[in-house]
C-alpha cells in the first residue's frame, strides 16, 4: 500500500517481499550502533516487519519502507510510532537507513514528508523523535525537519534527546 511519495523517494508499507534488503539492514553493526539490541538477526527482521503491518493496520500509520524511485530498492525505513515518554502518549517521527545512503538527504526527505503526513492525517499538537546524543546524523536530521531539543528521557535503557516539531511549525 503507497504512503506518499517525494521526489526521490516512495513511502509504503512494508511487504513480506521486503524481508532481504530489511534485514541486511537491520543487521549492519553500523546502522544499529545507537539500538541497545545492536545488529538484529533475519527473525527479529522478519517478526519487526510483522508488527509494522499490524500496526498498520490497527492505528493507520507504522515504519514504512523507504524506496528509491530510481531504482525501486527499499533503503530503509521512515514512519510514525506510538512511544511513551515520560508517561505521555507520543507519536515519534523514526528513520533508518542502508548507510549506503547516508548524507545524500534520503533521510531529511522522508522524515520532513512523513511529518507533513502526520499533521495532515493525525490530530496530534506535535511530534517528536527520540535520538541518543550521539547520533549527530540524527539529530541534524530532526533540526533540519524542524524539531528542537525540549526534553530527555529514558529510551532503551539510556537517557536520550527528545526532539520535537509542533503542527504550527512551518515545515
Amino acid at each position: 500500500m503507497h504512503i506518499l511519495e517525494t521526489n526521490r523517494l516512495t513511502i509504503r508499507v512494508f511487504s513480506s517481499d521486503d524481508l532481504d534488503a530489511f534485514a541486511a539492514i537491520e543487521a549492519d553493526p553500523d546502522v544499529m550502533r545507537f539500538f541497545a539490541s545492536g545488529p538484529r538477526s533475519r527473525e527479529t527482521a522478519a517478526r519487526a516487519i510483522a508488527w509494522y503491518r499490524t500496526l498498520q493496520e490497527q492505528r493507520g500509520h507504522s515504519f514504512w519502507a523507504v524506496v528509491h524511485k530510481a531504482n525501486g530498492r527499499l533503503i530503509g525505513l521512515c514512519g510514525l510510532i506510538p512511544q511513551r515518554v515520560g508517561g505521555v502518549d507520543e507519536i515519534e517521527v523514526a528513520y533508518r537507513l542502508d548507510q549506503s545512503h547516508w548524507g545524500q538527504g534520503f533521510a531529511t526527505e522522508a522524515a520532513t514528508a512523513v511529518c507533513k503526513w502526520g499533521f495532515e492525517h493525525l490530530d496530534v499538537p506535535r511530534l517528536i523523535s527520540i535520538i541518543d546524543p550521539g547520533n549527530i546524523a540524527s539529530i541534524r536530521v530532526a533540526e533540519k525537519n524542524g524539531m528542537r531539543p525540549v526534553d530527555q528521557a529514558e529510551y532503551d535503557g539510556k537517557v536520550c534527546h527528545i526532539y520535537a516539531v509542533t503542527r504550527d511549525t512551518e515545515h
